[in-house]
């Protein structure tokens, strides 16, 4: 009984009210206005606007009833939900001063007159043929999406309760958002931006300006940004310090040469491919699950310490070798990388880091054009050439179990001779290496050692009469020949 009484009332609070609206007299202002727009011609061909909308008659509207329209107190409109209705020309709505809620998305409007709408929320009117808006008088707007129109230029400096706003796909250079603090989404995708500044916006949590013509992007200490697209741009320089919650940064198709990410520590989904990035540090996102870095020439890639295991890395095209690899746990594409080009003095060819790999020892194939060529020294990836080979450039094959869908290319131009010698272990006596910089030679006899870079050349000259003796040198790997007759590869930090 007392579930049957229940609907019994609403039902008399639904009929009363449906009275209460055919009863009321309906705005004759808006009602003139909406009547002066279904009298115009529609998207379809021989059409009018008040056909679209399942109107018989423009001079015996029953406004209650129209299709979208939701009407308030004193007859005034509240709500247009009119998307997606074939709808087309000049919609002049100036004066609607109740007007909440607009929804004229997806039709054919030629223009849209909002003025003096000062209780509108919500404005949907994208995908139009829209050249212009005003909206500066809708004071309380919060969302705003005009995407998808021929808009050149919006003033929202007046609208400082928006939310969200979503510009995409009109040709707008430049954009003033310094009066929007509460803006929370920002979509301006597929315009011609040249500069955008984010300063003042400090509630943003997804920013769109993929596909425009910036260089240049600052979203420093945007801390509630999680989500940041900005791929397909020209850029140089992208600053996303203080950016503790990104969860995704799409930066792939710019010119980027750097990214210090050591502030995203929530980023979990990095696609950078087409840059020109040669080392990249995610070792402070312990989250990340997913990195691609095609086509950028990078050779370094340091994960964090202990990375989770669905970790997927897209890698291939660059300038990795399997000794700068990630594990092959991690990698979903890792082949083909570049040609690497080497010189090295003919008694002194080390490819020695790239011998024991992940378990697995390399196999060299060595060619002098068509013909296989075999070093009269071997060891660990350390080789020696007969010097008549000098001038020559030698064509050095290396595969490894660990990665077997790729293989190393080497050209190696040899030079002249610098000793009869094979590079033997780091480990022999005398002893060779380094500290904070410094090259340090220890020897119980007197000795000369010279210094090479990997290619052979020359970089100092140390002599230890007994005991130790040290050189300072930059940051690298270097191959010390003693006057013993033996060598060392050493990495100076």
């Amino acid at each position: 009984m007392k579930k049957r009484a229940i609907m019994l009332l609403a039902v008399m609070v639904c009929l009363t009210c449906a009275a209460r609206l055919v009863g009321q007299p309906f705005h004759a202002g808006e009602t003139a206005q909406l009547r002066a727009f279904l009298r115009q011609n529609a998207a379809d061909e021989g059409r009018k606007n008040f056909q679209q909308l399942g109107i018989a008659d423009t001079n015996a509207i029953d406004w209650a009833t129209v299709t979208g329209l939701t009407w308030g107190p004193g007859g005034r409109l509240t709500a247009i939900i009119w998307n997606d209705k074939y709808l087309a020309g000049d919609l002049d709505l100036s004066g609607f001063d109740s007007l909440r809620v607009l929804r004229c998305q997806v039709n054919n409007l030629t223009s849209l007159l909002l003025t003096r709408d000062s209780a509108l929320v919500h404005v949907d009117c994208y995908d139009n043929l829209l050249t212009r808006m005003d909206i500066t008088t809708n004071v309380n707007l919060q969302h705003f999406c005009c995407r998808y129109n021929r808009i050149a230029t919006l003033d929202v400096t007046r609208n400082p309760r928006l939310t969200f706003l979503c510009l995409s796909g009109n040709p707008f250079t430049r954009f003033d958002l310094s009066n929007n603090p509460l803006l929370t989404e920002f979509y301006a995708a597929k315009c011609s931006l040249e500069e955008i500044d984010f300063s003042r916006n400090p509630l943003l949590k997804l920013v769109s300006v993929r596909s425009n013509k910036l260089k240049r992007l600052d979203v420093s200490n945007l801390a509630n940004l999680q989500q940041l697209f900005c791929y397909d741009n020209q850029l140089t320089e992208l600053n996303v310090k203080g950016c503790k919650s990104l969860l995704r940064l799409a930066a792939y198709d710019n010119r980027l040469t750097r990214l210090d990410l050591s502030d995203c520590r929530a980023l979990q989904n990095l696609p950078l491919y087409n840059n020109s990035i040669a080392e990249l540090d995610v070792s402070a996102c312990p989250y990340i699950d997913f990195i691609s870095t095609m086509n950028n020439g990078m050779h370094t890639l340091k994960l964090p310490l202990l990375p989770l295991k669905a970790l997927e890395i897209m890698c291939e095209s660059n300038r990795f070798t399997f000794s700068a690899l990630p594990k092959p746990m991690y990698l979903r594409s890792y082949t083909p990388q570049a040609r690497r080009t080497i010189t090295a003095p003919a008694d002194r060819v080390d490819l020695s880091s790239e011998y024991a790999v992940q378990g697995a020892t390399s196999v060299y194939t060595w060619r002098d054009g068509a013909t296989e060529v075999t070093p009269t020294q071997s060891h660990e990836g350390r080789f020696s050439f007969p010097a008549a080979l000098s001038g020559r450039t030698l064509t050095c094959e290396v595969t490894n179990a660990a990665y077997p869908k790729l293989t190393l290319t080497y050209d190696v131009t040899l030079t002249a001779p610098t000793a009869n010698i094979l590079l033997v272990a780091n480990d022999a006596r005398p002893t060779v290496h380094s500290e904070r910089g410094l090259l340090i030679v220890t020897s119980e006899r007197p000795l000369t050692a010279r210094v090479y870079t990997l290619t052979g050349v020359q970089v100092g000259t140390l002599r230890v009469q007994r005991g130790e003796a040290s050189l300072a040198l930059p940051p690298g790997l270097y191959i010390v020949s003693l006057s013993d007759g033996t060598a060392r590869k050493v990495v100076v930090e």
